[in-house]
């Protein structure tokens, strides 16, 4: 056994979170895990979110227990049938014990500073807007020359009118019933009557089985799906008030829209949960997010990403810091990779500018079919 865990365990750091102790297991192969410690099982916190890698298993330990016994244990279950390196024959789970290492322990900042490259800002590459919306596309550069493309668009909520886009614009979730980004902002518009002025994707779905969006949806004051979502979400207060909350932690009989998402990256105007030590986190991906800036303005920002000579992605660390020099006190991640998509009007009518990049086909101008997304229009005439 001491052989397998030398070959399985790739590494074991541990984050400082004031009374907890958040260890993050790396290991070699894709597993499932569950821990024990001083006899106490925790779950994973972290990776059952983790779409990308289940090398990563993370849980929270109580801090002093942990430092006082020394050790824990980790179950990893193999997650494929076939054979492979680690478990031979009808072998389906391993045992590690992992010694704790103090040396091992990083604090929050620490943690932050391995998920910033040091991007600085270049050039105002294009603009627009009017009458409480205005838009930009800005070119940011690693300190290697590599180029970041950042879309960013503010509305005024006062001025504005912000949507959840459904499919067909209908409030309600029929399965398998999905549209792009630029449909959805053509049937709001036909629905409304009113000219969109910017559009993006929104909320985590389910691709590859019904296209149920992963967090709250509200349209028209109509919960569109998962009322009991623990997930974060952006939405519009039937007064007009724009809000990034949870269903836990807000009565959503006040919302006449929102659209799901996951991390706070910023909250009272600092860095949130941006998961620096989880390679969702640090590794840079195309990005959406949306924000409330210290005005009370809705921000809608996309960053492109997986095409080395066009843009290089943000890691969520990174974008929280997009959202906080452009303004915003609060501000939610949701869904990027290849759903990022940024709509806007120009004189000819409406237009995606970003690039979305899908890891298939990344060289390939792609505008994926969603569930959701979030749109700004014109005010309505009083």
């Amino acid at each position: 056994m001491e052989n397998e865990e030398k070959s399985i365990l790739r590494s074991v750091e541990y984050l400082e979170r004031g009374e907890l102790l958040t260890a993050y297991v790396r290991v070699w192969e894709k597993t499932n895990g569950r821990a024990v410690l001083g006899g106490t099982g925790y779950p994973e916190t972290g990776n059952q979110r983790e779409p990308y890698d289940f090398r990563l298993h993370t849980f929270d330990f109580p801090a002093a227990q942990l430092r006082a016994l020394g050790a824990f244990d980790v179950t990893l279950a193999r997650r494929l049938k076939r054979p492979s390196e680690f478990f031979a024959g009808d072998e389906t789970v391993l045992d590690l014990h992992i010694a704790f290492d103090p040396g091992a322990v990083i604090s929050f900042g620490q943690a932050l500073n391995r998920s910033v490259r040091g991007m600085k800002k270049e050039k105002l590459c294009a603009s627009g807007g009017a009458n409480g919306f205005e838009w930009k596309n800005e070119l940011y550069r690693t300190p290697e020359g590599a180029p970041v493309e950042v879309f960013t668009a503010f509305a005024d909520p006062r001025l504005t009118s912000v949507y959840a886009g459904t499919p067909g614009a209908e409030p309600e979730f029929r399965p398998d019933f999905i549209q792009t980004v630029m449909d959805e902002a053509l049937a709001k518009e036909a629905r409304t009557g009113r000219k969109v002025l910017c559009a993006t994707n929104a909320d985590f779905f389910d691709m590859f089985g019904d296209g149920h969006p992963s967090g709250l949806c509200v349209s028209g004051g109509t919960v569109v799906a998962n009322p009991e979502s623990g997930n974060a979400f952006f939405g519009i207060t039937e007064d007009g008030e724009p809000v990034i909350s949870t269903p836990r932690e807000f009565d959503i009989s006040r919302l006449r829209e929102a659209v799901g998402g996951r991390e706070v990256i910023v909250k009272d105007g600092r860095i949130g949960a941006t998961a620096p030590l989880e390679s969702f986190g640090d590794t840079p991906h195309p990005r959406t997010a949306f924000g409330i800036d210290g005005r009370g303005r809705v921000i809608l920002m996309v960053v492109d990403g997986r095409r080395p000579a066009w843009s290089n992605g943000a890691s969520l660390t990174e974008l929280a810091m997009l959202m906080l020099e452009n303004g915003a006190v609060t501000a939610m991640n949701t869904d990027g990779g290849g759903s990022s998509t940024f709509i806007v009007r120009k004189e000819d009518g409406l237009e995606m500018i970003n690039h979305p990049a899908d890891l298939e086909r990344p060289m390939e101008d792609l505008i994926r079919p969603l569930f959701d997304s979030l749109i700004v229009t014109e005010k309505p005439e009083r």
